[in-house]
């Protein structure tokens, strides 16, 4: 009936039978209600709070402290351009400045003398 007064503008019948429930028991609130399983978000400044304290942390274990899903932590670390290198988190290679990037080379390049010693052998 609604469907031919209304046509695509027609509630759905779920909504009206959820509607005549809500106005049957008085309550005449048109809000949405709260969720309680809504994931919480997560705040860039308590993230970095955490990796200041400590950058050895996993995702999982800043998940836990803050209470949400490792994949919201883990999308909160993409949007602020950490990644994670021997173990701690630290910024994407764009975002160092030059003593970081000096710093960050010469953890990854060979010592001269030990691969030397490596051929010789």
């Amino acid at each position: 009936m609604l469907v031919e007064a209304y046509g695509d503008n027609a509630l759905s019948e779920t909504t009206c039978r959820d509607w005549f429930r809500r106005f049957n028991d008085n309550n005449f609130d048109l809000s949405d209600k709260k969720r309680e399983n809504r994931p919480r978000k997560v705040e860039d400044c308590q993230l970095q709070a955490l990796l200041d304290e400590n950058d050895t942390q996993s995702q999982k274990m800043l998940a836990e402290q803050l209470g949400v899903s490792q994949a919201a932590i883990s999308m909160r670390l993409h949007a602020m351009g950490k990644v994670q290198k021997i173990g701690k988190w630290m910024p994407q290679m764009s975002e160092l400045n030059d003593r970081q990037m000096e710093r960050r080379q010469n953890t990854w390049l060979p010592d001269k003398k030990e691969s030397r010693s490596c051929i010789e052998l």
